[in-house]
């Protein structure tokens, strides 16, 4: 995995691929289950993933809490 610095002044390293998580959790009726997205995550992590892309409004709010367990 490649890393990058986010931002121009924050110092912070991110990997140069993000893990989109808008699919994790079914709340809006499709998507990944809990189980699924859980492997999903550790793949990423596994293979030195670091950026994820979450918000309180994806699957109603399910994606955060997936990726906070």
């Amino acid at each position: 995995m490649r890393y990058t610095t986010f931002g121009r002044r924050t110092g912070l390293r991110v990997s140069e691929y993000a893990l989109g998580t808008g699919n994790f959790g079914t709340g809006w009726g499709a998507g990944a289950e809990p189980d699924e997205a859980r492997r999903m995550f550790d793949r990423f992590a596994e293979a030195g993933g670091t950026f994820l892309d979450t918000a309180d409004g994806y699957q109603f709010g399910e994606s955060e809490e997936l990726v906070g367990t």
